[in-house]
């Protein structure tokens, strides 16, 4: 069975971070967050929240990396997910989109994988990022 939800726009409720400035990021810098998943035609899906740490600079490009953890808790009370991975804070500055692993914890999700792809409209200019969350069946 595939869990898809392709085209999701996902809405900050609250979010902190110590990063003051997107061309200025350092090692040890983190935030914290929770947002809203919508369908495009305003329907709530789902509720996300979690956080991020910047832990290092890749030496290949000097791009910086964080690792995400985040938790997605569907309205409907159908299941939660958990998503986690790291992310090339480079490749989301100029546009590109992240992919984290995900596993289904409770409900229909349980034992499912996947993945939630990510990528926001224009990072620390303007609110909001476009979301995709595939799971599929779990090993029988």
């Amino acid at each position: 069975m595939l869990n898809s939800y392709e085209d999701l726009v996902e809405t900050t409720i609250s979010a902190t971070t110590d990063i003051e400035d997107l061309q200025d990021i350092r090692v040890g810098q983190s935030g914290s967050y929770e947002h809203a998943l919508f369908t495009r035609s305003g329907e709530k899906v789902a509720t996300t929240s979690g956080g991020y740490k910047v832990l290092y600079q890749r030496e290949s490009d000097k791009q910086f990396m964080a690792y995400l953890t985040n938790e997605v808790v569907f309205e409907d009370g159908s299941g939660t997910i958990r998503v986690a991975g790291w992310i090339d804070l480079g490749s989301l500055l100029s546009g590109g989109w992240a992919y984290y692993p995900s596993v289904g914890v409770s409900g229909r999700y349980l034992g499912q994988t996947g993945f939630m792809a990510w990528r926001p409209y224009n990072l620390g200019k303007e609110e909001g990022a476009e979301v995709k969350l595939i799971m599929f069946a779990g090993a029988e």
